[in-house]
């Protein structure tokens, strides 16, 4: 085989389907066969805004799952055949966040589809330092590429939930019910969440909350949000609130919803305005303890793995659309559209 297909990055809003020479790897590298790929917001940010870490063309892409097809003389963890799932950090194992494993605020802040070639491509080549430090991890004979792919997006949403803490029996409200807003309204309900409230404009994705098990969805383009958790929670508003929506309105109204001890996920950056005025006496006298995520840590990727084999919830709930490689532009614009949830691309049809 002397070439392959990729789709890459050639500027801002233009993905270029690329014949390019078939990868070659080092004695400390493997090449894996990209079976699917999912579009990830920040896939779509990059795509319309660009990033200081990505120059063009880059391929861009880091929700992969793919089968080991060569590997280099000098690595032992993998065999040819193997079907992984990847995280997307490329930690270098040495600074003070990788000696806290916590990798993902390695300083490099490296990542795959950053700074090295991604997965909207036939094959992507992994480093060494990924290989030694990154999340690569084995699915079960069973799992659907597809289906693995989430398993990165699944690990920040599963990151989310620890450190906000939320408990069994929380009333959790969640704003956006977009692919990762539904991921945490059913992870939220398998791990006992008493109510579980989605704050969501549009709808389809109304409806797609419900299927995703939201007790309750607030349209607040006809709804009094803070009026409305307060009638469903006895006046005290919610034990735990999760923004998945970059709406620096939200971000205030958040802190309004929040009962006195609450806890607060802010998950969603916003990218349009650099800065948000909030009420600080929100946070004073209800005592609010309120905790930002970004990425997930490798033992939380592991775990997203578990419960994809396990079916622990209905994963294929969560894929709406996908789409052949030479139809990525498609792909995105669909993400881009937000009528569904997860789109992945199959390099392999």
């Amino acid at each position: 085989m002397n070439s392959m297909y990729a789709v890459a990055l050639t500027g801002k809003n233009a993905l270029t389907l690329q014949k390019r020479e078939y990868p070659t790897i080092g004695p400390d590298e493997v090449l894996l066969k990209v079976h699917a790929i999912g579009v990830c917001g920040s896939d779509l940010r990059i795509y319309q805004n660009g990033d200081d870490r990505v120059h063009y063309p880059r391929v861009i892409g880091h929700e992969i799952a793919g089968e080991v097809l060569e590997i280099g003389s000098q690595v032992t963890r993998f065999r040819m055949g193997d079907r992984v799932t990847l995280g997307a950090h490329i930690p270098c194992g040495e600074c003070y966040f990788c000696q806290k494993n916590e990798g993902h605020f390695c300083v490099l802040g490296r990542s795959v589809g950053y700074q090295i070639d991604g997965g909207f491509a036939e094959y992507v080549v992994l480093p060494k330092e990924f290989i030694e430090n990154g999340s690569i991890q084995k699915i079960a004979d069973n799992t659907s590429y597809e289906l693995a792919s989430l398993s990165e997006p699944f690990s920040c949403v599963l990151s989310g939930l620890h450190e906000v803490k939320m408990e069994a029996g929380d009333t959790v409200v969640v704003y956006g019910a977009g692919a990762i807003g539904c991921m945490y309204i059913a992870a939220a309900k398998k791990m006992g969440a008493a109510k579980v409230i989605a704050v969501q404009r549009s709808k389809p994705r109304q409806k797609l909350a419900l299927e995703a098990g939201a007790d309750i969805v607030i349209d607040p383009t006809i709804t009094d949000t803070v009026q409305k958790v307060r009638e469903e929670t006895e006046g005290l508003g919610a034990d735990t609130v999760i923004i998945t929506a970059p709406s620096a309105q939200v971000q205030k109204e958040a802190l309004e919803v929040a009962k006195q001890l609450g806890k607060l996920l802010f998950f969603a950056g916003n990218k349009s305005v650099k800065e948000t005025s909030l009420n600080t006496n929100h946070i004073i006298y209800k005592q609010l303890h309120i905790v930002g995520t970004h990425g997930a840590p490798r033992h939380l990727h592991i775990e997203a793995v578990k419960w994809i084999d396990e079916m622990l919830i209905d994963f294929s709930f969560f894929v709406t659309h996908t789409f052949p490689l030479a139809e990525t532009e498609k792909a995105f614009q669909t993400a881009l559209d937000k009528d569904g949830l997860k789109v992945v691309v199959i390099p392999t049809q």
